[in-house]
């Protein structure tokens, strides 16, 4: 990658996500708009954890391994940023511009930036620090997190250009003191074409948990709701797929609830792979609490619900609120209310048609949110700049 004076850039795209396999929605987002760059003639290198491979879609590849972040989220992301640092320092001189989705990978830019004079664009989909508050954390964690939050915001406010997954964000972003002139709200995607619409046989009493479980997911409280639902259907079968950290947690709650035979549990899973369940549920359950980076939020799951013909039961947050209109295509809960859900949850296996009502619904909805189309979005904005 040598500087030049054309029209086209240097762009260097990271994120802290896998790229591949697919893991998750950050990876295939960043994959997306560094594809959108390079099919626009911009010179592209992804710098981001994936399988050994050597380029993505025509674009050379560097990669490394992704933070486990199973003992600790900030000593992984320090490790992480350690190695990245040794593979940004190669390009710096070079490029034009460094692509980051959400700031874990961001974490050396802002001192970079003032030696190589680059720009930096954010795609910010999540913040990070602000999950700390309301997760387990050590001592360790516990003293560093205040210091955690303001250096996340540090480095948001360091960025020339951002683009955020809400209106809900980029209110909280202004309120921070970041200039609105550099925030545009860019909603999530999905390919719809890769994600299974058709249901296998028993489907009619599948609920499903799609993604990661963290603690801020709020999956307790849907194993909590199981007995309820049990009761009044016994067929129903609940389907946890990801994994996550929480995981082993999750199931001994479902063991202590005596709803392990209810429960089917897989680990983490390439995206393929994990959207493969959607064939075995009609109903798709998004938890997540009440708590400021859960009201600033999408998630990807709702996407894909929609997009797979299996109906919505989410709790009522803000950024959720922006894209999904309650009894249209999703149903509302209050976050952390078992019983609300367990309703919820009866009422649509219960009511096939009502259940088929906000599946179309969804259908209908997700046609606004291609993944291609929010790809295209980031890239203009990114490259306008």
């Amino acid at each position: 990658m040598k500087k030049d004076s054309s029209k086209y850039k240097n762009i260097i795209v990271s994120t802290h996500d896998l790229v591949y396999p697919i893991m998750g929605g950050g990876g295939m987002r960043t994959l997306k708009v560094a594809s959108e760059m390079k099919a626009r003639g911009h010179n592209v290198v992804i710098i981001a954890p994936a399988d050994k491979v050597a380029d993505l879609d025509g674009i050379k590849v560097h990669w490394l391994h992704a933070p486990r972040k199973q003992r600790s989220q900030i000593l992984s992301s320090l490790k992480f940023n350690l190695r990245l640092l040794r593979k940004f320092v190669r390009f710096a001189g070079a490029a034009d511009t460094f692509f980051i989705h959400n700031t874990i990978a961001a974490a050396t830019l802002p001192f970079l930036k003032r030696i190589y004079g680059f720009k930096i664009v954010l795609d910010i989909t999540d913040i990070h620090a602000e999950y700390l508050l309301i997760g387990e954390r050590n001592v360790f964690e516990k003293i560093l997190t205040p210091f955690l939050l303001r250096y996340e915001y540090f480095i948001i406010n360091s960025a020339d250009y951002m683009t955020v997954a809400t209106k809900a964000m980029k209110e909280l972003l202004v309120s921070r003191g970041i200039s609105a002139d550099k925030i545009k709200v860019v909603y999530d995607g999905v390919d719809k074409e890769r994600v299974p619409r058709g249901k296998e046989k028993g489907a009619e009493y599948g609920i499903i948990h799609l993604g990661a479980i963290d603690y801020q997911h709020g999956v307790d409280t849907l194993v909590r709701a199981i007995p309820i639902v049990a009761n009044m259907v016994p067929q129903a079968r609940f389907y946890f797929v990801g994994g996550g950290r929480q995981l082993l947690n999750i199931r001994k709650l479902a063991i202590e609830a005596g709803v392990l035979d209810k429960c089917i549990f897989t680990d983490y899973l390439p995206r393929e792979d994990a959207v493969g369940f959607l064939k075995k549920a009609v109903i798709g359950i998004v938890p997540r609490k009440d708590s400021l980076p859960n009201r600033i939020i999408t998630t990807l799951k709702i996407f894909e619900y929609w997009a797979s013909g299996t109906a919505v039961i989410s709790s009522e947050l803000d950024g959720i609120k922006e894209i999904a209109s309650g009894g249209r295509d999703v149903l509302w809960f209050s976050p952390g209310d078992i019983r609300g859900l367990a309703e919820k949850i009866i009422l649509l296996l219960q009511e096939q048609a009502y259940r088929d009502g906000l599946i179309e619904g969804g259908f209908a909805t997700v046609n606004r949110f291609g993944i291609q189309s929010s790809a295209s979005q980031i890239a203009d904005f990114a490259l306008s700049q």
